[in-house]
């Protein structure tokens, strides 16, 4: 993989061929189709299985492609299909799980998913939804679970849940079997209730003021459908954060800062909402926004609002120096492992301890997977294929990290080293007085 300028040239991330012709394709501003169309078939191939585990086949389907492949068009065209009946049972699930949970006096409301339209997705049936994800004040949140248990979920066992944000996922036993089709209608919903809406114990970053999300929730309608949501606002900051999040832990967030980007873009004007916006968010919060309204822009070309604009020039020198330099990792992350994430948190980490805890979780696995968990056998979210026993398979899983996080740590140090050395208020004559004396000869 080469370097390929991205956003109009704001950032250029090593990324495959036909991944850069796709973010050309989806720009807001300067949109181009060009190296999209010119892809050959076996491209396309790895460009949609790709869309598929990113979230982004059905963005991809809103781009004029009228001289693509035909079998690329009637693939997207069925995705979306799929996708728009899949909605159908996604909200007859909600509707039987809101019930119970209000029956069981169980207040909640909903993140994500399907709350994303109409402002940062136009339609439900245009957004991949697996799981419902709802939040529940934390002294309430077993209440929850058993009212959801009581029509028929069950926890998921196996995947680890120390650092997430919500306890065990839920789902229903079925007959329903994996076919291959992301967006399939029968797949049954899985549904994660959150405890809290930012996990600092995880992230190590401070950020109070989330807490006051809950007593601004609005209820909201969709398609006939009434839910509690967060309000506009407090919607526009737990996306900001919730993409914060992925970045930090280098989890894939493309799809999410595309939302972001279409909601900057479309509202760039709306002067009462970011009067609001502004008004009830501390400098704090907003200053943390504006980390991910800094990556939309660059990725995606959208339009920002003065007084967002203002937020972004103000980050300190170091998080702006992070955006311009490695701004494109979280993209890069996708196809090759990067510690860039890691590097923000400890910019954004505040005190002594949680810099050092920052620091040796970037350096220290976290967690050694067992020869029988899930992440053996996956690699950048697809199957490893290796017919092999597996105790072989684990063996190459652990040499593979052992080398791969030699890799990023080395990155992560002279990563750390240019930032450093960019904030410091020395100019280039200062660094050619100083080398000079290695260079001259001496009379």
């Amino acid at each position: 993989m080469r370097p390929y300028p991205i956003g109009n040239g704001t950032v250029s991330p090593r990324v495959p061929k036909e991944f850069a012709a796709l973010m050309d394709a989806l720009q807001l501003e300067g949109s181009n189709t060009e190296a999209l169309l010119a892809l050959d078939d076996a491209e396309w191939l790895r460009l949609l299985e790709f869309c598929d585990l990113s979230h982004l086949a059905l963005a991809l389907s809103q781009v004029n492609l009228g001289r693509a492949p035909e079998w690329v068009l009637n693939r997207l065209e069925a995705n979306v299909c799929d996708n728009t009946l899949r909605f159908k049972h996604v909200r007859a699930a909600y509707v039987e799980a809101a019930a119970a949970l209000r029956h069981a006096g169980v207040p909640h409301l909903v993140l994500k998913g399907f709350t994303q339209c109409p402002d940062y997705v136009s339609d439900p049936g245009l957004r991949m939804q697996s799981d419902i994800d709802l939040y529940c004040p934390q002294q309430q949140i077993q209440m929850g679970q058993a009212a959801l248990m009581r029509i028929g979920y069950r926890p998921v066992d196996g995947p680890d849940y120390s650092r997430a944000d919500h306890v065990p996922s839920l789902s229903r036993p079925g007959n329903w079997e994996w076919r291959g089709n992301p967006y399939d209608p029968k797949m049954p919903p899985g549904i994660e209730l959150h405890f809290c809406l930012w996990n600092e114990s995880v992230s190590l970053i401070e950020i109070p003021e989330v807490a006051q999300f809950w007593g601004r929730r609005v209820s909201r309608k969709l398609d006939g459908m009434e839910f509690c949501g967060l309000s506009a606002a407090d919607h526009l900051g737990y996306l900001s954060l919730h993409i914060l999040r992925g970045v930090l832990s280098g989890d894939w967030v493309v799809h999410h800062v595309l939302e972001l980007a279409r909601f900057l873009h479309t509202r760039a004007r709306d002067v009462e909402f970011w009067s609001q916006w502004h008004e009830v968010h501390s400098s704090n919060l907003r200053r943390v926004e504006a980390i991910a309204f800094g990556l939309a822009r660059s990725w995606y070309s959208c339009a920002l609002p003065e007084v967002a604009r203002v937020e972004v020039d103000r980050l300190p020198e170091a998080q702006k120096q992070w955006l311009r330099r490695f701004g494109g990792s979280p993209l890069e992350v996708m196809f090759r492992r990067n510690k860039d994430g890691h590097l923000l948190r400890l910019l954004l980490a505040t005190s002594r301890t949680s810099r050092k805890s920052a620091l040796l979780g970037a350096i220290l696995p976290r967690r050694v997977a067992g020869p029988d968990d899930t992440e053996v056998s996956m690699k950048y979210r697809r199957p490893v294929k290796l017919n092999a026993s597996r105790y072989v398979k684990y063996a190459a899983y652990l040499a593979d990290r052992v080398v791969v996080n030699c890799a990023a740590n080395a990155s992560f140090l002279l990563h750390g080293l240019k930032l450093w050395l960019s904030t410091r208020a020395l100019s280039a004559q200062f660094w050619l007085f100083l080398g000079a004396p290695f260079f001259w000869p001496r009379q």
